[in-house]
């Protein structure tokens, strides 16, 4: 039985413990694992996909689901941190959502394609940082994501 079965089978059972849910069994570790899961799968396909050419609007679109990832940036202002600081966009203070402050990040490497590239080489700084500066669980989660980020990212 492949993994994608399995899936489908946990998602029916999460589908059916709902009416516990109500009654306060928490099943958000399931949800998460499910979650990951889809996560880690899209990311195995957009990693063999990038070991191919892409245009550069896949590229972009790579860039775009690294800046979603809620496990490298928490907060919508680690978003305005890194492309201030690493991509030097300079952006002032930001009351635009996650969405659209992605939205201008990406329009920007658009319009300056040498931004990937500084992209790049940032998010494998960043990932040689915390991997060596890992001391809480929630470091080595996002290390852990920035090195899976930077695998995918430096083909691209």
């Amino acid at each position: 039985m492949r993994m994608n079965n399995h899936i489908e089978i946990l998602e029916t059972i999460l589908k059916e413990l709902s009416i516990f849910e109500k009654r306060g069994l928490d099943t958000s570790s399931l949800r998460m694992f499910i979650k990951n899961y889809k996560s880690f799968e899209k990311l195995n396909k957009q990693e063999s996909i990038s070991q191919m050419e892409l245009p550069f609007e896949k590229k972009l679109e790579l860039i775009k689901s690294f800046l979603q990832d809620k496990k490298a940036f928490p907060r919508i202002n680690d978003i305005i941190d890194f492309a201030n600081n690493e991509l030097k966009i300079e952006f002032k203070d930001q009351k635009e959502s996650r969405p659209v402050t992605i939205d201008r990040i990406i329009s920007r490497i658009e319009k300056n394609p040498e931004l990937k590239e500084i992209l790049k080489n940032a998010v494998l700084n960043i990932r040689n940082k915390k991997i060596h500066n890992s001391k809480t669980k929630k470091d080595l989660i996002t290390s852990e994501t920035f090195n899976r980020w930077a695998e995918i990212i430096k083909n691209i």
